[in-house]
């Protein structure tokens, strides 16, 4: 409820995004209408992921429920980030009631400056990603999950390649 809350008085836009690809012999589109909202100072933790306790439980017991959680709007998955140092988001979600080929769509992309990693003058940042989708019944996960590691590293490869020109 925090999350939406602040969410809506945030700023962001909407990118439709449709992909389509050639799996196992058959052809595959998908697509997809996205809210990106930016955090420039990290998403606020909402789910108490950097708390040692809470609710009377560990960390540990949290992170090995944590799968056995059904999906929900607002709830992001969080991608890997040492808590010591600052963050950015950058957080997607499918639109309520998207005609696409997903009932729930929504990640986050991390950066953490790291500090010391670096030649001298020049800056490192680590890049993480975090993804959870419900897709619609017809959707043929199966083949579809090779595909997406795919093209997020290709995706990956193409950030890096236009920072580093």
């Amino acid at each position: 409820v925090q999350c939406k809350q602040l969410s809506q008085q945030m700023r962001g836009s909407l990118l439709r995004q449709v992909g389509g690809a050639k799996v196992a012999g058959i052809k595959f589109s998908a697509k997809t209408t996205l809210e990106v909202r930016e955090w420039p100072e990290g998403m606020p933790d909402f789910a108490h992921f950097n708390d040692d306790m809470w609710e009377g439980k560990s960390r540990d017991e949290r992170a090995k429920e944590y799968p056995k959680i059904k999906l929900k709007r607002y709830r992001f998955p969080r991608p890997f980030a040492l808590s010591s140092l600052p963050t950015r988001d950058i957080s997607m979600q499918s639109i309520e009631n998207d005609d696409g080929e997903f009932r729930l769509y929504q990640g986050v992309w991390r950066m953490q400056p790291l500090p010391g990693c670096a030649p001298p003058g020049k800056q490192a940042m680590r890049l993480t990603y975090a993804v959870e989708i419900s897709p619609r019944a017809y959707l043929p996960v199966q083949l579809v999950e090779g595909r997406i590691v795919r093209d997020l590293c290709t995706n990956l490869e193409a950030i890096r390649n236009a920072v580093t020109k």
